[in-house]
């Protein structure tokens, strides 16, 4: 008698599963058309059955937030340390759009279908966009401690690089290219920071 050598597939269970379920769920999105994002196309790819994902999720939206959200949480920012505010704009904006312009993609696509899942275009991006301010952040702290800044900049000009960013992925429905990164950084971030330090050490010099 033959013995039975087929590999047994292990049941998974939690967080695991969990897991598995949503990279699947991210392959389905990011692969196929919005109308082919279904509990069944989902439940296949993951080896599993519509109700184990009915206990997780209640809807195709909320599956889809979580999908997105894991896939972006995947996608952590390294400091740089190019010794310029400069090179460090850039390099956090070449790892942005490596690393999360296909989920900017993605919204795009189901953007068009967001009321098939029941929300607005808005609520998606609110539910399932990060701010990229944290990461430029890294670079202004970096320039901070070398002297290079001493001026506060207001929010607005802190998130403009990475909004900017994803409305060229928006329209053109590609990753940026390296020259539209430099572009961003040179034509329009750092003359901005220039000018509000500009403006504040005139402020001090006046108040001497």
């Amino acid at each position: 008698m033959e013995s039975d050598t087929a590999p047994k597939r292990t049941r998974r269970r939690g967080k695991i599963l969990e897991t598995a379920i949503l990279e699947a769920a991210w392959e389905q999105l990011s692969t196929c058309g919005a109308e082919e994002f279904t509990f069944d196309n989902v439940a296949a790819r993951a080896h599993t059955s519509k109700p184990v994902l009915y206990r997780r999720w209640p809807n195709r939206t909320e599956l889809f937030v979580a999908a997105m959200r894991q896939h972006r949480s995947h996608a952590a920012i390294e400091r740089p340390d190019t010794g310029t505010l400069r090179g460090d704009v850039i390099s956090i904006l070449l790892q942005l759009n490596r690393k999360q312009s296909d989920a900017v993609m993605v919204l795009a696509k189901f953007g068009v279908y967001a009321s098939w899942l029941g929300v607005s275009a808005h609520e998606l991006y609110e539910r399932t966009m990060i701010s990229d301010q944290p990461s430029i952040m890294m670079a202004i702290d970096n320039a901070r401690a070398r002297g290079d800044i001493t001026c506060e900049l207001p929010e607005s000009l802190l998130r403009m690089p990475g909004e900017l960013g994803r409305a060229i992925i928006l329209r053109d429905m590609r990753p940026l290219s390296e020259a539209d990164i430099i572009a961003t950084v040179d034509e329009l971030f750092l003359p901005l920071v220039d000018h509000y330090e500009r403006q504040a050490r005139a402020k001090t010099d006046a108040g001497r």
